[in-house]
């Protein structure tokens, strides 16, 4: 039995996995969905939402959990796991990114679109959403949801979806990652990129995994929320994942 602790990613919260989660506990495995502070239907405060809040949320539920744990990090989600693979290294039998952002140590998500700016990828996330006057805080139109995170989803399903949509702290965009090569570069990592994603462009995806190789990559033809629009296909990967790391 493996235990899957599942991370979501901006303007989501734990909601987002429920139609994966019963897929996996099928199987015999468990999976813990938290919300990130701030997120879902979590009370903290928003405006003291950060990469090492949601890392240090994320770790200790990992420490309530006995045994080794598969870590999966969903778009930003993929930043907060990094940190947390960092810091509880020792507990982890892999990560796995799902159209995940994939950083560097020292790198921040606005220093990774800076320098590939020369790409010319229209991000539709930065583009649509709405920041507040002090720029703290974002909100996503609900109305462009569906093209942009749920473009494979069923009409229903992305009318559920962006009808959670909350707002998002901004200041996890620009908080660096701090990453060795002992503890988060010594561990398994692996990849599960999305052909149609609108929101974390598949160009992006393929360089993230270029400059941090992952030990294999997994594709999926659909858009950015594969837990919603295949959500079998995913449970296929990750039931796979972990029969590999044990």
């Amino acid at each position: 039995m493996a235990t899957f602790v599942l991370v979501h990613g901006s303007f989501h919260g734990a909601w987002c996995w429920e139609r994966l989660t019963p897929l996996l506990t099928k199987h015999g495995h468990r999976v813990v969905a938290p919300n990130l502070p701030g997120s879902g239907d979590d009370s903290a405060p928003l405006e003291n939402a950060s990469l090492t809040s949601y890392a240090t949320r994320v770790a200790a539920r990992i420490d309530e959990i006995a045994g080794p744990v598969i870590l999966v990090g969903h778009s930003m989600g993929g930043i907060v796991a990094s940190q947390v693979a960092q810091w509880r290294s020792e507990r982890l039998a892999a990560v796995v990114f799902v159209c995940g952002l994939l950083l560097r140590s020292g790198e921040t998500l606005a220093a990774f679109l800076e320098a590939h700016a020369q790409l010319d990828i229209e991000d539709l996330v930065l583009a649509n959403m709405k920041l507040s006057a002090d720029g703290g805080v974002a909100t996503f139109p609900q109305a462009l949801a569906g093209e942009v995170f749920y473009n494979c989803c069923t009409a229903a399903d992305a009318e559920w979806a962006a009808n959670q949509l909350r707002p998002q702290a901004t200041r996890v965009y620009a908080d660096t990652l701090d990453l060795s090569p002992q503890r988060f570069g010594g561990l398994r990592k692996f990849y599960i990129e999305s052909l149609r994603d609108r929101a974390v462009s598949p160009v992006y995806q393929r360089r993230m995994v270029e400059r941090t190789p992952c030990e294999a990559v997994f594709t999926l033809d659909t858009d950015h929320s594969p837990f919603l629009s295949q959500p079998s296909q995913l449970r296929d990967l990750l039931l796979m994942l972990a029969k590999r790391v044990g």
